[in-house]
Order: structure tokens, then C-alpha cells, then sequence
């Protein structure tokens, strides 16, 4: 989980004038990624003639370790000029999730040291956590020097795992997986109250935690009935702490299987036809019959055609001839008389002629 913010020195542009003037704080106003924007910060003075200023920040990086969630991290960076003429802070912006305080000088003369107070709220945080906290200065080697909060915050009561993956279960197949709740902080009225979730083909319980040790195993349980595809679902565990929820997804695989389970037309000429296959195979032992077969693509036609009546099928997709240039997608919807998959969604793509995304 990492924030980053592109900073500039120049000229302060006009709609952020009256937030970053020398020594001020910007926080959490701008994104990572490519698109971000780069940020020009004012100085409120230039290197002088008679020498220049060194920025050295000797500790960048604080790496505060593993913590728990709900308390603040806390820590003053400091600033020294090394260089021969005055050192000016120009503005200190932060990444989103933490706080900096005003540099307790905003112009640092030579030898001389200035400190940054940064605090981070681990309320919401999870995981491993990285903020920054940016620092423009009129030294022509380093107009921006960034220093870095990281570490592993884990809340007062975790999961592990922190997610149920059932992977791939066979249509009609029962699953069970658990998950241990326990309290990272020392409580001895702690316990685990109730868990709840939507999904009526999970079934979720809890029980104690072998002997008499605090928390409880949450028991998991993917029932027969669940219908093919994919599913998730969400655990909601209240406990006489903080809350927390654990995510539960998987597939479950039906009688009914799609080989490839997606049609690539590649690169076609243009206005020329072509022609792509798939079988549709039942693994089941009740033999099955294709109702019909539907394209979402009025330029893809399909044919259904039997190879082992009820056990396999094979099945042609048609592109027409001087269909448009430009990338092609869409997916057959076919339905048979399988109760457990009515419906088997094939999706198709490819390019035609000449594009240019």
C-alpha cells in the first residue's frame, strides 16, 4: 500500500498559492501513477552568489516495524544545512494517511539543523503501510527531498488467514476451511460474539479456541448446493473489540466444461470471413441436450453440432464476411437443459483489419 506524490520547485501556480507557501503543509491532496500532476512549490528565496545551501536529511527512511492499529506512529526527521549560504524550506507535503507538522525553521543558515515532526494514523491502515513526506528546498541539488514512514500495522484483532480461497470445488462437493480470531493486544474480556454473512450456500460457525485460548475458529463451509461458477461472499466477525471481516471466494465447477474457455479470432484481414471452435464437454453422467446457442455480437454467427450425442458438442463460431475494422468482442450464451448450468457464457475477441486502439 504505497502513496507517492510528484513534487517540482518553481512558481507557485495560482489555485494552490495560498496552500503552499514557504514552511506550510499540503496533505493528502494529490495521486500516484502516471497521471498525477507535477506540484510546484514557491521558494521564498534563490541560492546566494556568494555560495549555496546543502540539504542533508541523514535519516530518510523510519521503518517503525510492526505495530497495532489505533495509536499513532510518531517521528521527527531532521534537516541540516551543510552548505554556506541560508537553506529555505519551501513547503512539506505529505503522502495521504499522515500528518507533518511546520518545520521548526523554515530558513536554516549554515551548520544548523531544522526538525520535522511526522505523525501516521494506523486506524485504518492494514498491512504494510508506506507514506511520504515531501520537502522542497531552495538547495539546487536536492529541490526535493523525500523522506518515508513504513512498516507492518496490524489491527487489534486479526484473521489468519485473512481471506478464505476455496479455489476450484467440484459441482456438489462439500468444503470446509477455517479461520483463527484472535486479539493482538492483551485483553482478558475479550471475545468473539457472532459471525454472519450473506451467501445462503455458505454456511459459517464459531467455536472456542483449543485450550481456553483467547479467540475462537471460525468454521467455513461450502455447501452442496452452491451452483457452478464463480462466488463470494463476506464474513462479518464482531468481537467486544474492533470488527472485522474476512472475504471468502472460489469456483465451483459443474459437469459442464468449455474447452477453450475462450475463442481468440487473432488478427483478421479486412472483410474477410473466418473461423474459430470450441467443444462444450459434460463430464456428468446424466447425458445432456444444447437448447440453443446466442451471440451479443451481431457480426458472430454459431452452430451447435453433436459429436457424442449428450456428451459432447462441438461448437463453430462464424465471422462474417466485411465485418468493421476494429477490435472485435462478444460471447455465445448457451443454454441447456442442465439444471445445475442452464447457461454457459463463451466469451470471443479479436481484431479486424486495421486498428489503432
Amino acid at each position: 500500500m504505497v502513496a507517492a506524490i510528484a513534487v517540482g520547485i518553481g512558481g507557485v501556480a495560482a489555485a494552490q498559492s495560498g496552500e503552499l507557501q514557504g514552511g506550510g503543509l499540503t496533505q493528502g491532496g494529490a495521486s500516484s501513477g502516471a497521471g498525477a500532476a507535477t506540484i510546484n512549490l514557491g521558494m521564498p528565496g534563490e541560492p546566494s552568489s556568494m555560495g549555496a545551501p546543502h540539504a542533508i536529511a541523514d535519516e530518510r527512511v523510519f521503518d517503525f516495524g510492526t505495530v497495532i492499529g489505533g495509536k499513532p506512529v510518531t517521528h521527527v526527521f531532521k534537516i541540516r544545512n551543510d552548505g554556506s549560504a541560508p537553506l529555505v524550506i519551501g513547503a512539506v507535503i505529505t503522502s495521504c494517511g499522515c500528518t507533518a507538522a511546520k518545520p521548526t525553521k523554515s530558513t536554516i543558515g549554515p551548520g544548523e539543523t531544522s526538525e520535522i515532526a511526522t505523525s501516521l494514523d494506523t486506524t485504518s491502515e492494514h498491512g504494510p503501510t508506506t507514506r511520504t513526506i515531501t520537502v522542497a528546498t531552495n538547495d539546487p541539488k536536492a529541490q526535493s527531498i523525500v523522506l518515508t514512514l513504513k512498516g507492518d500495522i496490524r489491527q487489534p484483532v486479526d484473521a489468519e488467514p485473512a481471506e478464505v480461497a476455496f479455489g476450484v470445488v467440484k459441482h456438489g462437493t462439500e468444503a470446509v476451511r477455517q479461520v483463527t480470531i484472535i486479539p493482538l493486544v492483551h485483553d482478558p474480556d475479550f471475545k468473539v460474539e457472532s459471525a454472519s454473512n450473506e451467501n445462503r450456500d455458505i454456511k459459517v460457525a464459531l467455536a472456542p479456541r483449543p485450550q481456553g485460548e483467547q479467540g475462537a475458529i471460525l468454521t467455513v463451509t461450502l455447501l452442496k448446493t452452491m451452483p457452478a461458477g464463480g462466488f463470494a461472499d463476506m464474513v462479518k466477525v464482531t468481537t467486544s473489540r474492533e470488527p472485522i471481516n474476512v472475504s471468502v471466494f472460489g469456483e465451483v465447477q459443474g459437469d459442464l466444461a468449455l474447452k477453450p474457455v475462450q475463442v481468440s479470432f487473432g488478427v483478421v484481414e479486412r472483410r474477410q470471413p473466418a473461423q474459430q471452435y470450441a467443444r462444450l464437454v459434460n463430464t456428468g453422467p446424466r447425458p445432456i441436450k444444447v437448447i440453443s446457442v446466442a451471440s451479443t455480437n451481431r457480426n458472430v454467427a454459431a452452430t451447435v453440432q453433436p459429436i457424442t450425442p449428450g456428451k459432447e458438442y462441438k461448437i463453430t463460431l462464424q465471422l462474417q464476411p466485411n465485418s468493421p475494422d476494429g477490435a472485435l468482442r462478444g460471447m455465445l450464451v448457451i443454454k441447456t437443459d442442465d439444471p445445475n448450468q442452464p447457461t454457459i457464457n463463451l466469451p470471443f475477441y479479436g481484431i479486424i483489419g486495421s486498428f489503432k486502439g
